[in-house]
């Protein structure tokens, strides 16, 4: 090589390459979504995305009284066959005070076994799924005044549609014996019982000894604590509630700021610890007893003679073992489940830092602040945007979480090419508005 070219390598080596100043250049706005960025090995295009994370957020949008009418009754007819199939059938406990209700309803039902089956069978489906809703009367005249007339009117409409359908199902002969995994109907005590008890051997607990069971009830509580956490979540969403004690639930947790899911958890487990004595260890010891006792006397033989297994079951009557079972632990796991889903699918009171990013600031702020639903404070920012270069106010709010889909509506009306950034705030210290009913 020459020692002329390789001085004109040396000055091709030494030009400087200036970067592209997008300032001087004449771009529209409109045109900027066309444009991608050539890489070493890849190409990257503008690609607009959406994904803050709110479930259901379709339904956080206006909808008519037919819409939510039909969300209603869809999600209790589901809930309604749901509950009898995973709820009753198996022995574990709904939710709030339906679950007093089916406490009651199992006692009674051991009571009245000199009825026939169907009379008997229609006392314990009546009390069992409805007569919680006609003692909780007093409830909804309460959720009435401190919450509003459209939130009883969905929660009442729920509960009857979902009761109505457990009642139906429930008396359909041989419903109420249906298991999809397991067998929950104690067949060494059913054995024992006189024939006119026998359908109740599934009111007495699983006995910690039955391993495939206990697994095939674990199986059941964890789907329907999150089936449930859904229902719950899609209900208030909408603009009631699935249950009496939810009621409850979200006039404190309005009043207080308290996230809904744990409220109404915590009730739950508490009326759980009442219902579980009077409907699983009361009626349960007193079958356990009389299936010994029937034992005894159709054999015709004394204590000493009954099989070591079965034995060992009757023993269990009375026994704080058969209080603290396997149901009432999958009731209690179900709960926590519940609380855990539900806050994390319908946070009520989380609050996030949202940004929004556009030349037409003025228009949004105006926007979001005559919003007929919602309150929405922002702070305004200065910076330069870094693809053209040119100044730009940045709009920046702390809001409930529930609120973003509401705001990026408003904003998306004025500018479709707007760019917006949510961050989670782990805790504030100040003054921000929240609603203080449901709304």
């Amino acid at each position: 090589m020459t020692e002329d070219n390789n001085k004109d390598v040396n000055k091709e080596s030494s030009k400087i390459v200036e970067p592209v100043d997008y300032r001087t250049q004449d771009l529209k706005y409109d045109d900027v979504p066309k444009r991608k960025i050539k890489k070493v090995n890849t190409t990257f295009r503008r690609t607009q995305m959406s994904n803050f994370g709110l479930f259901f957020s379709k339904l956080y949008q206006p909808l008519s009284i037919q819409k939510i009418m039909l969300i209603t009754i869809a999600m209790a007819i589901f809930f309604g066959a749901l509950s009898v199939f995973f709820v009753k059938n198996v022995g574990i406990y709904n939710f709030g005070l339906a679950a007093i209700g089916q406490s009651v309803a199992k006692i009674v039902a051991v009571n009245t076994t000199e009825l026939p089956h169907f009379i008997s069978n229609l006392i314990d489906q009546i009390i069992f799924w409805l007569a919680y809703i006609i003692l909780s009367i007093p409830i909804f005249i309460f959720g009435y005044k401190k919450i509003g007339k459209f939130f009883i009117f969905v929660t009442v409409v729920f509960l009857l549609v979902s009761s109505m359908v457990s009642i139906g199902i429930g008396l359909i002969p041989g419903a109420n014996d249906v298991f999809i995994i397991g067998d929950f109907s104690n067949p060494v005590v059913k054995e024992a019982l006189p024939e006119n008890q026998k359908h109740l051997s599934s009111i007495i607990p699983l006995m910690w000894s039955d391993g495939g069971n206990i697994a095939a009830l674990l199986v059941y509580a964890t789907f329907y604590g999150v089936v449930l956490a859904f229902i719950f979540a899609i209900i208030q969403i909408i603009g009631g509630t699935a249950g009496v004690t939810g009621i409850v639930g979200e006039w404190y947790a309005n009043v207080k700021q308290k996230s809904f899911g744990t409220i109404s958890g915590y009730m739950n487990i508490i009326i759980v610890i009442f219902s579980v004595l009077v409907g699983s260890w009361l009626p349960g010891s007193i079958l356990l007893q009389n299936a010994k006792q029937n034992f005894l006397t159709t054999n015709n033989i004394d204590t000493a003679f009954i099989p070591k297994e079965m034995a060992a079951v009757f023993n269990k009557a009375w026994n704080f073992e058969l209080y603290l079972s396997p149901n009432f632990v999958a009731t209690v796991f179900i709960n926590v489940l519940y609380i855990v889903v539900l806050n994390k699918i319908y946070p009520k009171f989380k609050l996030v830092r949202l940004e929004i990013y556009s030349p037409l600031w003025e228009e949004i702020q105006n926007k979001i602040r005559n919003d007929r639903k919602i309150v929405a404070g922002s702070t305004v920012f200065r910076a330069r945007g870094g693809y053209k270069g040119k100044k730009i106010n940045v709009l920046v709010s702390v809001i409930l979480f529930r609120h973003v889909l509401r705001i990026i509506h408003d904003v998306r009306k004025i500018d479709k090419d707007a760019f917006i950034s949510i961050s989670n705030v782990r805790s504030i210290d100040g003054w921000i508005y929240l609603p203080d009913k449901n709304f």
